[in-house]
Formats: C-alpha cells, structure tokens, sequence
C-alpha cells in the first residue's frame, strides 16, 4: 500500500478499506488504472472529476481535486464545472468537451453514440479513447465501493459545491 502513497504519507481510508482483503487490494492496485497512461493528466483528470461527481462519490472528487487538479491545470471554475455544469458551458476546450460528454453518456446510457464516438476520435487515439472507457468504469466502481462501505471523507479534501452552484461561465 506504501507504493500508492506520497513519503511519509497514511494510507486513505478508501485504501485500508480495500487492504482488509488482500485479493481485493492486489487486484485493486495491480491491475487498476492508478498509474499513468495514454491519456494526458489534464485529460486523465476530468475524467475522473466528471466520473466521480456525476456517481455522487464526494470523496474521490476531494482527493483527486486536491491532489491532481493544480498539476492538471484546472481552473476553479473548471472543477465547479465538473459537478454542477456541462460540456458545452464554456469552461472547456472542445477536446475536454468530448471528454465530459462521453462521461455522461457512458454514465447515463452504458454506451457512446456515433457523434461521442467521433468527437473523441478528432482528438484522441484509440489507446486513449479505451483508457476514457475504463477511468469511467474504474472510478464508477470506487464509487460504489465508497457508498457501499460509507467511507468517511478525508481530512482536508476538497468538497463538493454547494448544492445548486452553477459553474461560473468564461464567455
């Protein structure tokens, strides 16, 4: 669990969590999307912003908000905008629009339309698109793991929005 953590850093509670089966944490952290691949941080990031604010999973948000948001480059407005707003509500360039809307449809209808699955392919590679696939279906079910043993938010992470927040619009 070490390996997962910055030095001298405790291990998060969702880790522990998982680590109290060691089958679970060996497929958790050996096969999982925690290291980097193709897709770029940025894109990596909201990703998993948008991923873990529409499952509802506040705790993942925070910790990937704290963690990962300021080397990703994403503006306040952006990181409000990855709960409360949209693709199309002028925080995002068009690459990171495809992103937020393949989130939503694969969140919302299990599968990408012939339009998402264009949108992405002007801006990313199969590898990438495929990554965009499992980060959805990964952090879905960090999510699901999060609710189902009703972890407690870290100390320090970042929150959700207040409720009914609108994401402040750059045009």
């Amino acid at each position: 669990m070490a390996a997962t953590m910055p030095p001298g850093a405790e291990p998060l509670q969702l880790f522990t969590t998982i680590a109290q089966s060691p089958r679970a944490w060996e497929k958790f952290a050996g096969g999982s999307l925690l290291a980097r691949g193709p897709l770029p941080l940025r894109g990596r990031e909201i990703v998993i912003l948008r991923t873990t604010a529409r499952t509802a999973c506040e705790y993942e948000w925070g910790i990937h908000v704290n963690a990962f948001a300021p080397k990703a480059q994403l503006t306040p407005e952006q990181i409000v905008s990855t709960v409360t707003g949209w693709a199309a509500d002028g925080n995002w360039a068009d690459n990171e629009a495809a992103l937020i809307c393949a989130v939503d449809s694969l969140l919302t209808d299990k599968k990408l339309t012939d339009d998402e699955h264009k949108a992405l392919a002007a801006h990313y590679d199969a590898a990438q698109q495929l990554e965009v696939v499992q980060l959805v279906a990964f952090y879905h079910g960090v999510a699901l793991i999060c609710g189902a043993f009703d972890i407690p938010l870290e100390a320090g992470a970042a929150r959700f929005p207040p409720q009914g927040a609108s994401p402040p619009n750059k045009s």
